[in-house]
């Protein structure tokens, strides 16, 4: 099932904001905090998935030597985890 711009968004709105997040949290010394990004359940899943693809090695990668965060397709992430999991696309 194709993702709509608007999802698609939110799941990079989800993303920037857990680099952005993750650099705070270095520079400050304190922990990441997850935010409350919409009252809308599914614009909320979908920033939540954003968030959560962000991996170890591309926060090292951004915050240790400055890489530009890479841009990922929501529908293909979504699919994989699923697979991970085992179940059904």
């Amino acid at each position: 099932m194709p993702v709509s711009k608007f999802n698609q968004e939110w799941f990079n709105t989800g993303r920037r904001a857990r680099f952005k997040a993750e650099k705070q949290a270095r520079i400050s010394g304190t922990l990441t905090l997850l935010p409350e990004s919409s009252y809308r359940a599914t614009a909320h899943w979908y920033w939540r998935q954003g968030w959560n693809s962000v991996t170890r090695q591309e926060l090292e990668a951004y915050l240790n030597d400055g890489e530009k965060p890479q841009r990922l397709n929501a529908e293909q992430h979504i699919t994989k985890i699923r697979k991970q999991l085992g179940a059904h696309a």
